[in-house]
């Protein structure tokens, strides 16, 4: 039996609804306002929640929006309940996280159908996932953040995603969450032809994994990358509901995510954060930017993000002058992960050439950091077991490192990669 939450502050609403749909085989749960809705989302759980547009405490956009934001509840459908016709808002309820609108006044048979259709999208759905996640682990989503620009977050984000692909030679995606005239696309010398505007006008009904490859450019490095808009009212069009299902699609698809974020803490941002396995919190050493990072470390605090998912990466944006590691440390009480050392010429020529440094310059004492960075947040079952045919990326750092002996490396690979890469060695 189908649990149904309706959200509504017309006691005659409410009866009616629940009246109406019992008979039908729906379990009715009500509430009164959006406060006491969002208590019994969480604790009854239900299958599919009906909201009402106007509520006195907080209306059916703002529940729904933060419906959205929590992980344990993101996947419920959401019909909204509104008096106004305008295309407009209908489209606000869609940006809110609405799955489906319904305009007063409406027939009982017509709610009836609409919440079926929800149902069996919802299931359908979860099937999928769940379908999918059994044959492929989960991807690594890494958020790259900073409420202040200039921190070097693009140039971390790019370079990390492409050492990942490098040492592993996985499936990595970059994603540009800068709507607004992000770089990554300029940074990877890459055509903006395909971008998130391409999935703003699918309907949900046709959104799917097909749908996302229409948007996915595939770099010459290996890398893939879905780029910002090229036109900022393009980048209007990207609701935080559209980005939700399009990670929930790529996740069982690749091995690394790795998301360039605003300098904010929009829906879309807060979505990311509260999804990522490791953040990165981009910071410089001077007092504003030392500020900002802790904003963001009270706001991650508040959300309930765990310590341990986020990691302090400094960039020495000065030569010489500026706050010492240490002297940041002791204000955020908090260790920082990696210390980019200064080095303008080497990032400079990197953007305008749209090479990033680890390819263009593999062997710098810069491109070793990275890639001893992008080592150590990778997944443990990459780390602790040497590939069969490792790449001159791993390689690199295994030496710096000295990870596995020859010998070592025999024995963590086990019977079946020592087949493989002797068939690998035979082939060659």
């Amino acid at each position: 039996m189908p649990r149904l939450l309706v959200i509504d502050d017309d006691e005659g609403i409410l009866k009616l609804i629940r009246l109406a749909l019992q008979p039908r085989g729906y379990e009715v749960i009500t509430a009164e306002n959006g406060t006491e809705g969002l208590n019994k989302v969480r604790s009854e759980q239900p299958d599919i929640v009906i909201l009402d547009k106007m509520m006195p405490d907080m209306d059916g956009f703002e529940v729904a929006r933060r419906l959205r934001r929590e992980p344990g509840l993101a996947h419920i459908p959401i019909l909204i309940i509104t008096a106004a016709s305008e295309l407009s808002e209908k489209l606000d309820a869609f940006n809110a996280g609405a799955d489906d609108v319904l305009i007063k006044p409406f027939e009982i048979d017509e709610l009836a159908a609409r919440l079926a259709a929800l149902l069996r999208r919802a299931e359908a759905f979860k099937a999928a996932k769940t379908q999918s996640l059994e044959s492929v682990d989960s991807a690594r989503l890494v958020a790259v953040h900073s409420l202040r620009g200039g921190n070097g977050c693009s140039s971390m984000a790019v370079n990390l995603s492409y050492g990942l692909y490098s040492l592993w030679q996985s499936p990595t995606l970059i994603l540009d969450m800068v709507l607004i005239a992000g770089q990554i696309a300029l940074m990877l010398n890459s055509s903006t032809r395909r971008t998130w505007a391409n999935l703003s006008t699918i309907g949900e009904a046709e959104f799917d994994m097909e749908a996302l490859e229409s948007a996915i450019t595939r770099h010459e490095s290996g890398l893939n990358i879905l780029a910002s808009p090229r036109d900022p009212s393009d980048a209007e069009q990207v609701s935080s509901r559209l980005v939700s299902k399009a990670i929930t699609l790529l996740q069982p698809r690749y091995e690394y995510i790795v998301a360039d974020l605003p300098h904010d803490f929009s829906d879309i941002t807060l979505d990311i954060l509260e999804t990522a396995d490791t953040i990165l919190l981009m910071l410089a050493p001077e007092i504003v930017s030392v500020r900002a990072a802790s904003i963001c470390l009270n706001t991650y605090e508040q959300l309930g993000l765990e310590k341990d998912r986020i990691r302090l990466v400094l960039t020495q944006t000065v030569a010489r002058s500026g706050l010492s590691g240490k002297q940041i440390e002791d204000a955020l009480h908090r260790p920082i992960s990696l210390v980019i050392p200064h080095s303008p010429v080497r990032y400079i020529n990197a953007i305008n050439s749209g090479i990033p440094i680890l390819q263009s310059h593999p062997e710098h004492a810069i491109s070793a950091q990275l890639e001893e960075f992008a080592f150590r947040l990778s997944k443990d079952s990459h780390k602790n077991i040497p590939p069969p045919a490792p790449s001159p990326a791993w390689h690199r750092v295994n030496d710096r490192l000295q990870l596995f002996s020859t010998g070592e490396q025999e024995r963590r690979r086990g019977p079946l990669s020592q087949r493989l890469s002797q068939l690998f060695d035979s082939n060659r």
